[in-house]
């Protein structure tokens, strides 16, 4: 390695760049604040984006559209520039404030949420949508970089999962408290406000919800930037590493990755679109209000969604520290492979009783892969790229979940099945057929991660 004649350099964002041993780790207190700080953002990104799930029904009569159109909305609107913009994104958190990156991406999807409300059209609708994918492309990037420099990677697992699994806590939250907003909000009925004009009552609910981003932006200006670690060398951290470099680290890990993306990216096929389609199908078959849906829904999340994120974490560090350097994708694929049996399963339910039954297994075991991916990437990548490649792995679970998820429930509703109350077939459909597709990519990957993972040990 040259040597650095001129003393250490320092990035843009001000902090050191140092490898692995120079400093102590940051203390857990500090570590774990951060943790609690981004996991809220999380949160709120998630509630902004769950929303709109439960307001299926006034959404269709007001805009007059179908499942497909509304499939685009909850998929391919925001998924486009949630997808386009992570890798933007993502080299801005390898080469400046990861911090700053995070703030601004709360201020702009709490905007656009807000603009939602203020939608007269399907058009500004799929607009404003896009714009909160915009603004939340930045959160993963930023926020896996800095996790993996607060935590050695024995521990790193439980961190991700405790972040990855706060979506899961915004999940279960936007269910419950979004279900009584838009159960209350609909009492009022249509609200005329100076400036704004008349809202309907899902308007509301969105520009309510947009509120608490400026809080969350000023608790993130109370996390330290953390020293960054893990760089493939000192003199390449006094700018960003030029692409054509970025491209050749890629490359080099183009197998272990692949495998990792196909399985993850089926993965999140499945749980979008189950999260976006659940709702339509408890007030299609089985007559719910939207507050019963989001409170039984909400509650079945977040007495089994956390619970399976953390638990894939422990299971995680434990195998790390036992030296099974595949750890992150061995048990990611075994622990999905249920999903598909359990979430197969609860659609075809004769009673929502026995639905939540079996969706509650189906959801602990399809939160556990989550917090996986993230610490998975962040060990087969130097910190030049660490944005970067999440960013990549960003892209490609949501070109592939976030834009066929949805779109394909929808389109065999609409177009197989051809009666709005059989969405519980496509459901059905969907959840068998990716987990075990999930389970035999994750398990092609096992070897050559391994073989990535040794390589970068020596």
């Amino acid at each position: 390695m040259k040597s650095d004649l001129n003393g250490p350099q320092k990035l843009s964002d001000g902090t050191p760049p140092v490898a692995i041993g120079e400093q102590p780790w940051p203390s857990s207190r500090t570590a774990w604040y951060a943790v609690a700080v981004l996991s809220l953002a999380y949160i709120l990104s998630y509630v902004d984006r769950i929303l709109i799930n439960l307001m299926v029904v006034p959404i269709k009569a007001d805009l007059q559209i179908s499942d497909t159109q509304f499939g685009l909305l909850t998929g391919v609107a925001f998924g486009l520039c949630y997808t386009l913009m992570a890798f933007p994104f993502g080299r801005l958190a390898d080469s400046y404030s990861r911090r700053g990156v995070a703030i601004w991406g709360v201020l702009l999807f709490s905007a656009f949420t807000a603009f939602s409300g203020l939608a007269r059209d399907y058009i500004q609708l799929f607009l404003a949508r896009m714009g909160v994918g915009l603004g939340e492309a930045s959160l993963t990037p930023a926020a896996y970089s800095t996790i993996s420099d607060y935590f050695p990677p024995e521990r790193l697992a439980r961190a991700m999962s405790v972040f990855v699994g706060s979506a899961f806590l915004g999940i279960g939250v936007a269910y419950i408290a979004g279900g009584a907003v838009v159960q209350l909000l609909e009492g009022f009925g249509s609200v005329s406000i100076p400036w704004l004009g008349e809202l309907r009552p899902w308007q509301m609910a969105f520009i309510l919800v947009s509120l608490p981003g400026i809080a969350i932006a000023l608790l993130l200006l109370t996390v330290p930037e953390p020293a960054r670690r893990g760089a493939v060398s000192k003199s390449e951290r006094r700018a960003p590493m030029p692409l054509r470099r970025v491209v050749q680290e890629v490359s080099a890990r183009r197998q272990a990755l692949g495998f990792l993306l196909a399985g993850f990216s089926l993965i999140t096929v499945s749980g979008v679109a189950s999260t976006v389609w659940t709702p339509a199908f408890f007030i299609r078959t089985y007559g719910w209000t939207p507050l019963e849906v989001g409170f039984w829904y909400g509650v079945t999340y977040l007495a089994f969604a956390l619970p399976g994120a953390i638990l894939g974490g422990w299971l995680c560090d434990r195998l790390t520290a036992r030296g099974y350097l595949d750890a992150p994708l061995r048990v990611a694929g075994y622990g999905y492979l249920g999903t598909g049996v359990f979430g197969g399963l609860a659609p075809l339910m004769p009673s929502p009783e026995l639905a939540l039954l079996l969706l509650g297994p189906a959801i602990f075991l399809s939160s556990l892969p989550y917090p996986l991916a993230g610490t998975a990437i962040q060990l087969i990548s130097p910190n030049e790229i660490r944005g970067q490649m999440t960013a990549l792995y960003q892209t490609v679970i949501n070109v592939v979940g976030l834009g066929f998820g949805p779109l394909i429930v929808g389109l065999l509703t609409d177009y197989v099945f051809l009666a709005e109350e059989d969405v519980r077939y496509s459901l059905a459909v969907v959840n068998f057929a990716c987990a075990p597709l999930a389970f035999g990519f994750l398990m092609f990957g096992l070897k050559p991660f391994r073989e990535l993972r040794s390589k970068n040990m020596k």
